[in-house]
């Protein structure tokens, strides 16, 4: 039987029990105001102190409110230190578009501060951010994660090491191991930022953006998906199997094919071993048309030596031509382009052609001037160009110059021919190659191995060759002429037309006279820039004058202008503009070294 004290003791504890419970419960209602933390629904709510000190315990279809976001889980903690533990399906929405999902989410009513563990989603319109591990600040509304993450839209899939995403601003931010897929890209960057709603990346360091056929590189910059454009402005470089471009900054609109390089611009085409360079450099994949302007340079470069030209302007073309013309800007209206000749031989220079005795000369002189041999060195090189698939034409405008270790011009405009590398020179052309000087109206060298092999010469054509002394000029003169080119040296010249020559004769003590003869047409064969054969054809005249007997009237033939002084001597001097002048007389002037 129960004693009435032992009783009475039972019922005050159980109260006492009752009591701090309630008190418990009422210290944590009262702190969930303090908090704004709104429980809505819980199958079942109990506080456990020997589960979870401090915390009140919802189980079953949790759904509360805190600092304006709604929360659902399985199951949550309701701390007194004004924070919650979720667990289980833990779904958050924060306004009209932002959903949050993970397995399990620390929230802190002082921090506002999110954390998202495991299998975490943020979805906010049409934007989806997966990771394990994500912090949400409610203050400012941006998720950030440190552990790997990825970020989708409609089109984009960006992911990264380390990441933030601004829910205001539309726009993640992405560093470390960032790779990027658009629809008609591939990304790998260090440092990324992409505007969700513009779809545009701007680039914030080193970064590739390719795809099968292109490839895009900058560490600064920005690439719109959206629109196909980029704009990269630092160190950036677009490039593909066929051509690069580098630039100080680059516009690339893929849609229309049109690029703009500024700056240092640099555009390789790798299969016509071409370059051009230049300050601005405008150019379109579609018509595979490229302008250059403001210092422009093309590089034709090969395994023996590199060409440098400047002009200012420069055009590239595709090469859609099948008989080749001259090109009527800067050409004279009476000026047609020279017929090539049908091959290396004396029967080449008129249909007329009969061998004739040379003119008779003074007795000393019949060394110098040998009767015409039947001439069978023909062009043979095994070294034939290999035409590139996409030949492509280099129109060069005004105030052409260019340099070549052997071989230095200038002109007004320039064509060049990819397809067999024929150079055509208009206006005032002159070539130098060593110590000889090729001038005319019009000027073609013809390049059918790696290097030139002949130069075709229309109207006033006129090569000077200085002797070994320096104080004296052998000279050709003619209508045209073609000159035949063999291991880079002139071997043999084709005078068309009013020919007249001024040839210094040796023996071997040295120089023992000047032969001047004139024919309607004159063969020269020579050997290390050194006379070898002259055959003259149709009605030749001429004369050896002995030394004493040379007057300066004699030294010179009609129209001689020696131009060394406008010569290009490096790459460097092409863009010097010197005045043209020319020496009328045999007078050499030294040339002041160029500033480097």
């Amino acid at each position: 039987m129960t004693k009435p004290g032992s009783m009475i003791l039972k019922v005050c504890r159980l109260i006492l029990v009752t009591f701090i419970g309630l008190l418990a419960f009422s210290g944590i209602t009262l702190a969930q105001n303090k908090k704004r933390v709104e429980i809505v629904h819980c199958d079942e709510m109990n506080y456990n102190e020997r589960i979870v000190a401090n915390a009140q315990r919802l189980l079953g279809n949790v759904n509360i409110t805190v600092d304006g976001a709604i929360m659902w889980c399985d199951s949550l903690y309701n701390y007194t230190n004004n924070t919650v533990d979720a667990f289980g399906n833990v779904h958050i929405v924060r306004g009209d578009t932002l959903n949050m999902y993970a397995d399990f989410i620390n929230y802190s009513g002082n921090t506002k501060l999110a954390k998202a563990r495991r299998n975490v989603k943020l979805i906010d319109k049409q934007v989806t951010l997966t990771t394990d591990s994500l912090d949400y600040s409610m203050i400012n509304d941006i998720a950030s994660y440190n552990y790997s993450g990825t970020v989708k839209d409609s089109t984009n899939i960006l992911t990264s090491l380390i990441g933030l995403y601004y829910v205001n601003e539309r726009k993640a931010y992405f560093r470390t191991n960032v790779d990027g897929l658009t629809k008609d890209y591939k990304i790998k960057s260090d440092t990324l930022i992409y505007f969700t709603n513009t779809q545009k990346v701007y680039i914030e360091g080193p970064t590739h953006i390719f795809n099968e056929k292109d490839t895009l590189y900058a560490e600064y910059g920005w690439y719109d998906s959206m629109k196909n454009l980029a704009n990269l402005t630092k160190k950036p470089s677009i490039w593909n199997e066929k051509q690069k471009v580098k630039a100080d900054s680059i516009f690339y609109d893929k849609e229309k094919g049109e690029g703009l390089a500024l700056g240092n611009a640099h555009l390789q085409d790798i299969e016509n071993s071409i370059i051009v360079e230049g300050n601005r450099i405008e150019y379109n994949d579609i018509s595979k048309v490229a302008l250059a302007t403001d210092s422009a340079v093309l590089i034709m470069y090969s395994e023996q030596d590199t060409l440098f030209l400047h002009a200012e302007i420069l055009r590239t073309i595709p090469d859609t031509t099948t008989i080749r013309k001259p090109v009527k800007a800067k050409t004279p209206a009476n000026l047609k382009a020279p017929q090539k000749a049908v091959g290396d031989s004396v029967a080449a220079i008129a249909p007329e052609i009969a061998v004739t005795e040379p003119p008779v000369l003074s007795s000393d002189s019949l060394a110098t001037i040998k009767p015409a041999l039947a001439d069978t060195t023909l062009i043979a090189d095994s070294t034939i160009v290999e035409k590139p698939k996409d030949p492509r034409l280099v129109l060069a405008y005004r105030k052409v110059r260019f340099f070549r270790n052997d071989l230095q011009g200038k002109c007004d405009s320039l064509v060049y021919w990819s397809k067999d590398s024929t150079i055509q020179l208009y206006t005032d052309p002159v070539i130098w190659s060593n110590k000889n000087q090729l001038t005319a109206k019009f000027i073609e060298m013809i390049n059918r191995s790696k290097d030139p092999d002949e130069v075709n010469m229309k109207d006033d054509a006129f090569i000077i060759s200085m002797e070994d002394d320096s104080l004296r000029f052998n000279q050709i003169k003619g209508k045209n002429m073609t000159g035949f080119i063999r291991k880079n040296e002139l071997y043999r010249i084709n005078v068309n037309g009013n020919g007249q020559s001024n040839y210094y004769a040796r023996d071997k003590d040295g120089i023992i006279g000047l032969n001047k003869a004139e024919s309607s047409n004159i063969v020269i064969s020579l050997n290390k820039g050194k006379v070898q054969k002259i055959t003259f054809i149709k009605s030749p005249e001429g004369e050896l004058k002995p030394m004493a007997n040379i007057d300066d009237g004699d030294k010179i033939l009609p129209g001689f202008k020696w131009l060394e002084d406008i010569r290009p001597k490096s790459k460097k001097d092409i863009f010097r503009f010197p005045a043209v002048d020319g020496s009328s007389a045999p007078v050499v002037k030294p040339i002041p070294e160029l500033s480097k």
